[in-house]
């Protein structure tokens, strides 16, 4: 574990720890007035400027993958089942102590009326009358949170859309990558099956949305625009299923294996 990222440990472990009945003043308050300078580090980050890219240091993703480990944990609690493999609920937090942990760190809470896989974890769906319907935003269980034009970490969705564009069985129930821990559905990140300390060198998975342009996983080194739009890979998988998995981190549609598959080198750039 990298020195940066030692708070957001200490952080980490007190949630698991904790449990008592008040978490953001007996926990998350004294951290935060602990550790202000997290908050200076990351309106830094967020201020960051490239063409239109910001370029990083491993160490920072490293930083920010805790910070997200923190923000998966306090999740827990808006969630529902035993997909983690425990009955632990998550820490005791309301959704408004939620958001000003968040906003205290120096991240913005952004809502769209509109669904996005970019903005949207889908959480629940509900099926349209028309087949065809495009997927549409019904409600969140938690907020999407930015860092600048970074995403931190998308809002949790409950969606309509039609049977021919969404599966209900699939978008509620398959592998969420780039996730630590969910409570809902199966989970996997680049952490999982690493030791207690060379877990945290783990990246975080940075998109940005810049202008009209959203960009997925800027750091993958394979563009999916690149690829023969219905060849399958090694994986079995065609361009457009790529696609699907890399912005919505999991199948929406698709019926096939979704467990055991390597997305975190795929990157696009979309008109948003």
């Amino acid at each position: 574990m990298h020195s940066a990222q030692a708070c957001y440990r200490e952080l980490y472990d007190s949630l698991l720890e904790y449990d008592g009945g008040s978490l953001y003043p007996d926990v998350l308050a004294p951290w935060l007035e602990a550790n202000a300078g997290e908050r200076t580090w990351l309106c830094s980050f967020a201020s960051r400027r490239g063409g239109p890219i910001p370029s990083v240091d491993v160490e920072d993703l490293w930083r920010l993958y805790a910070l997200s480990r923190v923000n998966d944990t306090l999740l827990l609690r808006f969630q529902r089942g035993t997909a983690d493999g425990s009955d632990w609920p998550g820490p005791l937090i309301s959704q408004a102590e939620y958001v000003a942990f968040a906003e205290a760190l120096g991240l913005t809470i952004v809502q769209t009326s509109s669904f996005s896989p970019f903005h949207h974890e889908i959480v629940a769906v509900e099926y349209a009358d028309d087949r065809r319907q495009p997927v549409s935003l019904v409600s969140c269980s938690w907020p999407c949170l930015m860092l600048g034009d970074m995403l931190f970490s998308r809002a949790g969705a409950r969606v309509c859309g039609g049977s021919d564009v969404i599966r209900k069985d699939i978008a509620e129930s398959s592998t969420m990558y780039w996730a630590y821990r969910r409570k809902n559905r199966p989970q996997q990140d680049l952490s999982h099956g690493w030791g207690s300390n060379s877990q945290w060198r783990t990246a975080f998975r940075r998109d940005y949305h810049s202008g009209q342009t959203l960009y997925y996983n800027v750091d993958g080194k394979r563009d999916l625009s690149t690829l023969a739009s219905t060849v399958e890979d090694d994986d079995g998988l065609t361009r457009e299923e790529r696609v699907e998995l890399l912005t919505n981190r999991c199948f929406i549609f698709t019926m096939k294996p979704h467990d055991d598959l390597w997305p975190y080198d795929d990157r696009l750039q979309l008109e948003g």
